[in-house]
């Protein structure tokens, strides 16, 4: 069982979540009606370790949407980022250290990043991307180190997390751009593109792909696989469990999501594939691509609908679906038996994937 510590830790993942994750629907479209109790969500079929957490973590989480501000102004915006990243960054030094994972902060193509290793790190030639989610507006590279430390432990690599700049300050335009200057830095740092992998959770799964689509475009050889956990793949919400789901979602609640899309992307470039990927021409190529969602989540479609985009046109792509879990579950339901499951299925795909090289 969880302490009363950790549970508030995962409470902070969970707000984040909740305040500032991916939905989305047409620029005019009206708020979504409160949900009832959050402890009405919780599936009867999710293990045990997974709801005990959930009835721990949601009556927190309640309570924090309750004094969320939807930002309308740019000093809203500044105000809610620094208030969450204060939050976040003041848990993320004890997962750190409880994992015994090695950190620093570098500069790799002129962007920043945070570099995370793990225990008795073996350099094999690999390396992981990552790209933080929150919304768009929401994070650090920092302030989510915990699950860059996830993933190394459970994987053994080194893991580089992209300090991208958040909007409203960061457009699409400059936001992919960070993300390509990092794979090039990468490149020049001697990686072969087989051996470079790059995942996304929330807005990260967004931008990964989408910088991927304008890598290729540009005429740069792809990464070797990409993972993608609860991706937002288009941000008009044509997907059938955008309307379906959107009241069973314990997490999402469009109208909390509304401002962050318009702030990265005005609604003009929505099909825009650099924006909202699925409109990707997938003829041209796309690395193989795992991809992890539950089925408590509103996104659920924009899941379905990228794998078939990608598996329609010869190409590899994995949907790995979890019964009752929500949005980026693999962050906050520690040493349950559905977080074990979807780390075994990304390890067995970077295995699979990534070609080790002596550099």
């Amino acid at each position: 069982m969880l302490g009363a510590d950790w549970t508030r830790k995962l409470a902070v993942v969970m707000v984040a979540l909740a305040s500032a994750c991916l939905a989305q629907s047409q620029p005019d479209v009206p708020a979504v009606a409160p949900s009832q109790d959050l402890r009405d969500f919780v599936p009867a079929t999710v293990s045990p370790e997974a709801r005990a957490i959930f009835e721990k973590l949601l009556p927190v989480v309640d309570a924090h949407r309750a004094e969320y501000t939807i930002p309308k102004t740019l000093a809203d915006f500044d105000a809610n980022y620094a208030k969450i990243l204060a939050r976040a960054e003041a848990n993320t030094a004890p997962l750190l250290k409880k994992l015994g994972v090695a950190n620093a902060e570098l500069r790799v193509g002129g962007v920043g990043v945070y570099e995370t290793k793990p225990t008795n790190y073996h350099d094999d030639g690999t390396v992981l991307i990552r790209v933080h989610g929150g919304g768009f507006i929401q994070d650090s590279a920092h302030s989510s180190a915990g699950a860059d430390a996830l993933m190394a432990t459970a994987t053994g690599k080194r893991i580089l997390s992209v300090d991208y700049t958040v909007a409203p300050r960061g457009k699409w335009p400059l936001v992919t751009d960070q993300v390509i200057a990092v794979y090039k830095g990468v490149l020049a740092e001697g990686y072969k593109p087989r051996s470079i992998g790059m995942f996304g959770d929330s807005a990260g799964a967004n931008i990964v792909p989408a910088s991927i689509l304008k890598l290729r475009d540009s005429g740069m050889p792809m990464p070797g696989a990409v993972v993608l956990l609860s991706p937002c793949v288009d941000f008009n919400m044509n997907g059938d469990t955008e309307t379906t789901l959107a009241h069973a979602d314990p997490v999402l609640e469009v109208d909390r999501v509304i401002p962050g899309f318009k702030a990265y992307a005005d609604p003009a470039d929505w099909k825009n594939p650099y924006v909202s990927p699925i409109y990707g021409d997938f003829k041209k190529g796309f690395p193989p691509v795992l991809i992890q969602v539950g089925t408590k989540e509103l996104l659920l479609s924009d899941s379905v609908r990228f794998y078939q985009a990608i598996k329609i046109v010869g190409g590899e792509a994995e949907l790995d679906v979890y019964e009752g879990m929500p949005h980026v579950f693999q962050a906050y339901l520690m040493n349950t038996p559905e977080q074990k499951a979807a780390y075994a299925e990304i390890q067995r795909f970077w295995s699979l994937h990534l070609q080790p090289t002596n550099r």
